[in-house]
């Protein structure tokens, strides 16, 4: 039976090498067949040793090789907007994002989490989604229960405008509602009923920002999402995502156009212990 979690070939390399004839030369059996005092001292000496390293390799950690994949994410994500209002200029954020970068560790692929049931079909399909958060400069935090900070300011969106330019210059819009981040531990949307919005909607009201995950981008404020329902992107896409413009005091903000950005595969020398968690 091995060793849960050893890597594998290094349980036989240890077995054999703990057997091998530690019996030190010049020293030889008795007729009796008694190996003699000095040497057994020796063997045992050995043998204690050997234990010993056999011990402190299972803790040891040897060079492994890692790989991830390439993928495509926003060549920009965070964009900055001034206002000016009755109490003077406001300064607003909008924050996009493909992924919850919070979660991607090591050599795991970075994809997107969102698979959609369609009644009928046999496996849930995936749509490609963008995450918004929009908050003004020092805005109160629900989350906390404090009052503490700004009061907000409403950022009305419309996902009815959005849009991805295909690189064969062909269309497709965007879901009608948005959808609200309610998953509890990751920064990726729900479609379910409770989670959608009509649009237009303030993607900056305290029952967004009250919404948010154990893992995320952001710890201060929570996520509205747009979605389109197509499964085609992967690492070579070369999109254009036209979001359209943020509706604050009455004001048109136009949002730039998102291109996407290729990220190559990274390949690199881990550091691996032997013994797996």
């Amino acid at each position: 039976m091995g060793i849960p979690g050893l890597r594998p070939g290094l349980l036989g390399r240890l077995a054999a090498f703990l057997t091998m004839d530690f019996l030190p030369s010049g020293f030889e059996t008795s007729p009796s067949g008694k190996t003699p005092r000095k040497a057994m001292t020796n063997l045992k000496c050995t043998s204690s040793l050997l234990l010993l390293l056999a011990a402190a390799s299972l803790t040891a950690c040897v060079p492994w090789q890692r790989e991830r994949p390439a993928y495509a994410d926003l060549c920009q994500s965070e964009f900055q907007f001034k206002v000016p209002g009755p109490q003077g200029e406001s300064t607003l954020y909008l924050e996009t994002y493909l992924y919850d970068h919070a979660a991607q560790w090591s050599d795991r692929p970075v994809e997107q989490a969102l698979h959609v049931e369609y009644p009928g079909e046999k496996y849930a399909r995936r749509e490609f989604y963008v995450q918004l958060i929009a908050y003004n400069k020092n805005r109160q935090r629900p989350s906390t229960g404090s009052n503490h900070g700004e009061p907000p300011i409403p950022i009305l969106y419309d996902s009815r405008q959005a849009y991805i330019t295909f690189e064969d210059g062909s269309r497709l819009q965007a879901r009608p509602e948005l959808y609200l981040g309610i998953n509890k531990t990751y920064d990726y949307p729900l479609v379910y009923p409770p989670s959608a919005r009509p649009s237009p909607y303030d993607i900056n009201s305290d029952e967004v920002h009250r919404n948010i995950p154990r893992i995320t981008n952001n710890k201060r404020y929570g996520s509205a999402y747009v979605i389109f329902q197509t499964d085609k992107f992967d690492a070579d896409s070369q999109w254009t995502i036209h979001l359209g413009a943020l509706e604050v005091q009455g004001q048109k903000l136009p949002i730039p156009p998102l291109q996407l950005c290729y990220q190559p595969v990274k390949k690199w020398i881990g550091i691996e212990p032997l013994m797996r968690p």
